[in-house]
């Protein structure tokens, strides 16, 4: 252990039901660096995080803080010890106040002044950099929103050190460099982040080290500049970069599918387009720019003006109902919440659309179920092969594709995937790729969102680009560069249509 050495794991073993998720993982995060934590999911970032902050205890191995050894069997206890973390699904307490949830759990007496508590809240938000009304319900935040707040509260309750899980996952450009503020701040202060992105610039531009876990055991530990996307992709899938690029043949077919024209909502100006048989349209933009009004209309979940064809039919979509009714299956961007019940097996997840087909006399046959699940969860190469085990257990990139089973059997005519390798390491990203361009060569239409615009230019032949409402950039995907089109999302600058 180095003199500078906060935290560190010697020879961390965790099982779950026979499985080894952690080998004997043995490393250190130092006071006052960012440490960058890299790996395949299921490569053990999460279950050495959790363990770390009390969510799981270690089958065996140390944990040393400050160079002495300690026990963390709850969150609590890692409350204590100074260690925490900001995950990308957080979570706060909607009845209350955002200051309210900062101060949760460090008043002092029988009587709590709402004004007193308001005000300190806003001390540390303006010490810190955070412009969010602190008197607002944190039902009314955005997912950006709560992840700021929940890290004002990390910076108040003093934390040593602070794990931060995909945090730029559902940030815009200006709050991706309001997050890296807060970060130097925190910094200044000694405290340590473990960073855990699979952004890569991101990792290069403020980690320190980066350490790559690669089935259960530490693949390698980097200097700032040893980090290169190459390296880290080998150390990480024990394959080169170049195995793992994507790109769309061209698997547009002559077949109309979908037909919109004017398609108007509150946040979105009149946009028209069409999608043919085997067609992938991908539509980038910045986080929040009106991009996902397309996913919010099409998907049933807010209103609309304009009208919508499948099939050469006129559509009404109200709800998410009728948009499946009408042939059309959402894969949206936070499965956890949106499309997943992380209690529910891996089994029950996938077979939802298709438990009329499951019954006999009315009963749900498990066999069944879970027959149909293990040849999906084969189909797409779901490890492990449990489909009895709860969802929550399995890796990003897996929960990803059992969205995505979900809808096989559907036989929808159009598929909106929405950041569909959001949180998702290289190797399942490829895999996802390669199952979204298969069900183009099957002929469905399909639309990806996605703030990637990497992403957009692996998997799309025509390529849409939306800022502040507006359609500001349509061109196929041979006319784009990845430069162009990122200017173009950042700046709004508005091109020559040529869809």
């Amino acid at each position: 252990m180095t003199a500078d050495a906060l935290v560190e794991f010697r020879g961390l073993e965790k099982e779950f039901s026979g499985t080894k998720a952690l080998k004997g993982v043995s490393l250190e995060f130092r006071r006052g660096e960012v440490h960058g934590l890299l790996g395949e999911n299921g490569a053990g970032k999460s279950t050495l995080i959790k363990i770390l902050t009390g969510v799981y205890t270690p089958t065996g191995g140390e944990i040393l803080l400050e160079g002495k050894a300690v026990k963390i069997g709850s969150p609590l206890d890692a409350h204590k010890l100074g260690l925490g973390a900001v995950y990308q699904d957080a979570e706060l307490v909607n009845s209350f106040t955002v200051a309210q949830n900062v101060l949760l759990g460090n008043e002092h007496g029988f009587v709590i002044s709402s004004k007193a508590v308001h005000d300190e809240a806003r001390r540390i938000f303006s010490e810190i950099g955070i412009e969010v009304d602190v008197e607002r319900k944190a039902s009314t935040l955005s997912a950006a929103e709560m992840q700021l707040v929940t890290l004002a509260t990390l910076f108040h309750r003093k934390y040593k050190l602070i794990v931060l899980d995909e945090p730029t996952a559902r940030l815009s450009g200006k709050e991706v460099e309001l997050l890296f503020t807060i970060i130097k701040s925190f910094l200044d202060q000694g405290i340590t982040i473990v960073y855990i992105s699979h952004r890569l610039g991101e990792i290069k531009r403020i980690c320190d080290r980066v350490t790559i876990l690669r089935g259960g055991l530490v693949s390698a530990t980097l200097e700032r500049d040893e980090i290169s996307e190459d390296r880290v992709t080998e150390l990480m899938v024990d394959r080169s970069r170049s195995d793992l690029d994507t790109e769309n043949p061209g698997l547009a077919q002559d077949r109309m599918v979908l037909e919109v024209e004017n398609l108007r909502t509150e946040k979105l100006k009149p946009l028209s387009f069409t999608v043919r048989a085997g067609e992938v349209l991908g539509i980038t933009g910045p986080v929040g720019g009106g991009m996902e009004q397309v996913e919010h209309a099409l998907g049933g979940i807010g209103g609309y003006e304009g009208t919508v064809k499948v099939n050469g039919k006129v559509v009404s979509i109200d709800s998410p109902v009728a948009s499946r009714r009408h042939g059309i299956s959402l894969i949206p961007e936070d499965r956890r919440k949106q499309a997943l019940f992380p209690n529910l097996t891996m089994a029950q997840n996938i077979c939802l659309p298709v438990l009329s087909t499951l019954t006999r006399l009315g009963l749900i046959r498990t066999s069944l179920e879970n027959g149909y699940a293990d040849g999906v969860m084969r189909r797409l190469s779901v490890y492990p092969h449990q489909p009895a085990k709860a969802v929550k257990f399995f890796s990003g990139g897996n929960q990803q594709k059992a969205v995505i089973g979900k809808w096989l059997s559907a036989e929808s005519d159009v598929y909106i995937f929405v950041e569909p390798t959001s949180g998702v390491d290289v190797g399942a990203i490829k895999e996802i790729y390669d199952i979204i361009l298969h069900m183009a060569r099957e002929g469905a239409a399909i639309i990806v969102i996605s703030s990637s615009v990497k992403e957009v230019l692996s998997l799309a032949e025509t390529v849409f680009v939306i800022h502040d409402g507006d359609l500001v950039h349509a061109a196929p995907k041979a006319e784009c560069t990845h430069d162009q089109l990122l200017a173009i999302a950042m700046r709004g600058r508005t091109s020559v249509a040529a869809a």
